[in-house]
């Protein structure tokens, strides 16, 4: 069993509705490149099979992810690849397509593993030639940064690592894509046929090949709204995503989001009103995430954030822009009432003239009331981003240590007990930005010099520092981002090599790419500043007009540099000076909206009131063993998910599920459940609701709905209610003490079930006498060790089909330890404790 737990355990490939892999029409595999701890709250792979299931309904459809570091070491140790299929524990290399999503540059770096250990050959033109070789696809956020994919000869690409490039997003596109690419291979059309056939159809897919070129592809009605993603194991299996809005308003001189990913558009606010009740059923979640670059973007936020208050517990607002914060009077109250209590702003500048060469469009006035209005509400955590490129002087630095100064007394005139986080990054010049003509920052000694002052004003003031990345991760990447091609050949060799990205890069393999590049004729061009004709890997995605204009600013960006910005006054945090965004309307205009939306913070903060007081109502469930290996939010999910699926409407008054019993006294005895052993069978769980009598009906109807259900043989296999098997409400005034649970073990292991349980009594330090019963043996244990709380007592039969143990176990019981030594001799077999039931 890996570390990190089954991530498609049985619920999920039911969900999958996967047929038999041999069967299949066709089989897809959606490969991330970074361990699904670290992505599970990205979507990008959830698109991916939403689209490929569409478009090919009999089709396998499987993921991969980079495993963890330790599970990494125990597939080397079983001499097993890193990348397989998460349901179907196959190769890549078994199956037809597989589309990789890059999200950031970084993660290039393990796309090698991928071909290493899975046989595929690394290089396009041998992959073409073989029809039995899957294609290989990739897109994501990254896209344009990918350049290092390709073998470059005479100015145009020769190879690839992957057979085609996806740009733009994939919404309505992907299924095109892998829809025309399984057609092809059935009828065993030539690898090229088929990739120009795909090229000449969907905007966006380019086929690494210099004949073809394309355009950036945006979706028709973005953002686009994924209302029903599979729900996958994970520890965020209760958290669900909305995208409000795409790209981003500003043109952040080394930002993406402005120039890659433009224009900006907002979802209309009655559609994401109609799309909250259907995320909530076909998910479960009981948080919902407002996705988007800058949540605050949508003109309409006041009023999105109580109608999605009305169908999740809470209503997550992650990243937003420090001016709107600052100029929208109503916001931070909002924010507030809706349970916001950690806030990040982005700064980056240190200086006024810092933040105009980054064209980021703040003033000092906005960045002070900003962070005052944040400490007198006393949050629980500010983070305060910024962005060091290496051109800080002396000047930049006395305006930071100003502003530290500033908010280290107002926090302290505050009393405010909000823990203050100053992050800072190194900035990487990105192709398609503005700065990607500017000179590289390569000098470590500077850079880390920049940090090192930043730290120690934050250490005058008590503020703590963090910085992002360290100096490898940001060389590393800024390399392979504009090297592009150059690096291919080192970015070939990453796994001969041994070189992985898992949240931080070696110094080994920062210095390799290093050495390498420069040994090369062409790396001082990189570290230079570009001319106005450079134009990076892909430029074809762009005009000349966008790439001249792109120019421009970088010069207006550079122009900043060469001056001192000296502000005559720094304003004071805790007088508000930002002019708000109702005082360039009429009075009456102004009135009326101030109005509107001191109406929609009130609501907020009714739904916030309303749901801290909700009363639980305390059920006994029965789950069948597709449940035993999953997590605590993923069970919470699927309950909610089962009982909306017996109970129309359900979903508009469940808010919440919380796995009572399993619990707090209980889980020392089960810990790693999930992980090492999986557990089913009877569990408690309190249900939330604006309204207890409403819960009681519900529940009642979903038990008479699996009652019939039982009693006429209809079949449920394909809906998230087959796995539950009973649900009746619970006193919740009783606290068990006692667990009846059973296990089973295959016919070969009948010869040492019992050694292995008289080893786990002795390790407990249980007295206890054996005594033969038919087709088995009981175990009694002594009263000098019953007060333990460990065993009761247990037996268990043997027969041609295997063993079947009960044991009634106590508070003290360690389940963990027991899979241990069963594990030692069974370790194919996937155990399973099913608790029976609580007294």
């Amino acid at each position: 069993m890996m570390h990190e737990g089954k991530i498609v355990t049985a619920a999920v490939a039911a969900d999958m509705a996967n047929p038999i892999f041999e069967l299949a029409s066709a089989k897809i595999l959606i490969v991330r490149l970074s361990p699904f701890r670290d992505i599970e709250v990205s979507y990008s792979h959830l698109v991916l099979f939403d689209e490929a299931r569409r478009a090919l309904p009999d089709a396998f459809i499987d993921f991969a992810f980079l495993p963890t570091a330790p599970d990494r070491r125990l597939l080397n140790a079983k001499c097993g690849a890193w990348f397989f299929g998460r349901a179907s524990g196959r190769s890549p290399s078994e199956f037809d397509i597989i589309l990789v999503s890059c999200s950031f540059t970084l993660e290039l770096v393990n796309l090698p593993w991928l071909f290493a250990q899975s046989g595929i050959p690394t290089s396009r033109a041998e992959r073409l030639r073989n029809n039995t070789i899957p294609f290989v696809f990739l897109g994501g956020s990254s896209a344009v940064t990918s350049g290092a994919l390709l073998q470059i000869r005479e100015g145009l690409p020769v190879d690839s690592l992957v057979d085609a490039i996806f740009f733009g997003e994939g919404e309505g596109r992907i299924a095109e894509i892998v829809r025309t690419a399984s057609e092809g291979q059935k009828q065993n059309a030539a690898k090229q046929v088929i990739l120009s056939e795909i090229a000449a159809q969907v905007k966006g897919f380019w086929p690494c090949s210099p004949e073809w070129k394309t355009e950036r592809s945006i979706c028709e009605d973005r953002p686009a709204v994924l209302t029903s993603p599979l729900v996958l194991n994970g520890e965020y299996a209760g958290h669900a995503k909305l995208a409000i809005t795409a790209g981003c308003t500003g043109h952040c001189s080394f930002c993406l989001e402005g120039w890659d990913r433009r224009p900006f558009r907002e979802k209309p606010f009655l559609e994401l009103s109609n799309a909250a009740s259907a995320l909530k059923k076909t998910t479960g979640a009981s948080d919902v995430e407002l996705f988007s670059y800058n949540f605050n973007m949508h003109h309409e936020i006041l009023n999105i954030v109580p109608v999605m208050g009305r169908y999740f517990m809470h209503v997550s607002l992650m990243s937003q822009r420090i001016d709107l914060l600052a100029r929208i009077p109503h916001l931070l109250a909002a924010e507030f009432a809706a349970g916001k209590r950690s806030f990040t702003l982005g700064i980056e500048g240190i200086s006024a003239r810092m933040r105009q060469y980054y064209h980021k469009g703040i003033s000092d006035e906005q960045i002070a009331d900003a962070i005052s209005a944040i400490l007198e509400g006393n949050a629980r955590e500010l983070k305060l981003f910024f962005i060091l490129s290496g051109y800080e002087k002396p000047s930049d630095f006395d305006e930071l240590h100003t502003l530290f100064d500033a908010i280290g007394r107002f926090k302290e005139q505050t009393r405010a007990s909000t823990r203050i986080i100053i992050s800072a990054g190194y900035l990487v010049r990105l192709p398609f930005t503005p700065l990607q003509f500017a000179p590289l920052a390569c000098d470590r000694t500077d850079l880390e010099r920049i940090s090192a002052t930043i730290e120690s004003l934050c250490n005058e003031r008590k503020l703590e520092f963090r910085l992002a990345a360290s100096f490898e991760d940001y060389w590393t990447d800024q390399l392979l981002s504009i090297a592009g091609p150059q690096a291919h050949d080192w970015l070939c060799a990453c796994a001969e090599s041994g070189f992985v990205y898992d949240t931080h890069i070696s110094r080994q393999a920062a210095a390799s790419l290093d050495a390498f590049l420069r040994r090369k004729k062409e790396f001082s061009a990189l570290l230079d500043e570009k001319t106005s004709d450079y134009r990076p890997c892909f430029s074809f995605l762009e005009s000349d007009a966008h790439w001249n204009l792109l120019r421009a600013h970088y010069e207006r960006a550079a122009s900043y540099l060469e001056f001192s910005h000296a502000p005559k006054n720094q304003p004071k945090l805790g007088k508000r000076r930002t002019q708000s965004a109702l005082q360039s309307t009429s009075t009456h205009s102004a009135l009326s909206i101030a109005a509107e939306k001191t109406q929609a913070v009130s609501t907020i903060a009714a739904l916030m009131e309303a749901k801290s007081h909700f009363q639980p109502l305390v059920v006994r469930i029965r789950e069948d063993p597709a449940l035993a290996f999953a997590t605590l939010a993923y069970e919470s999910s699927w309950l909610i998910r089962a009982i909306s699926t017996l109970v129309p409407n359900a979903e508009r008054a469940l808010f919440e599920c919380r796995q009572i019993v399993p619990g707090n006294a209980w889980d020392k005895v089960f810990s790693r459940a999930g992980i090492e052993y999986g557990l089913s069978g009877e569990k408690w769980f309190a249900l939330y609701g604006p309204d207890i009598r409403t819960l009681q009906k519900i529940v009642d109807a979903a038990s008479r709905k699996i009652k019939a259900s039982l009693q006429s043989g209809q079949s449920t296999a394909a809906l998230p209610s087959a796995y539950l098997l009973d649900i009746e409400p619970q006193d919740p005034e009783i606290t068990p003490e006692e667990c009846v649970l059973s296990f089973s073990l295959p016919q070969e292991y009948n010869s040492f079930v019992g050694r292995i349980i008289e080893i786990w009594l002795e390790k407990q330090d249980i007295h206890f006498t054996g005594k033969k019963i038919e087709n088995g043996y009981e175990y009694l244990v002594a009263h000098s060790s019953l007060n333990k709380r460990i065993l009761l007592n247990a037996e268990y039969h043997t027969s041609s089909s295997g063993s079947f143990v009960t044991m009634r176990i106590g508070k003290r019981a360690d389940m963990l330890l027991l899979s241990d030594y069963l594990h030692k001799e069974a370790s194919d077999h996937e155990l399973i404790f099913n608790i029976e039931y609580w007294e």
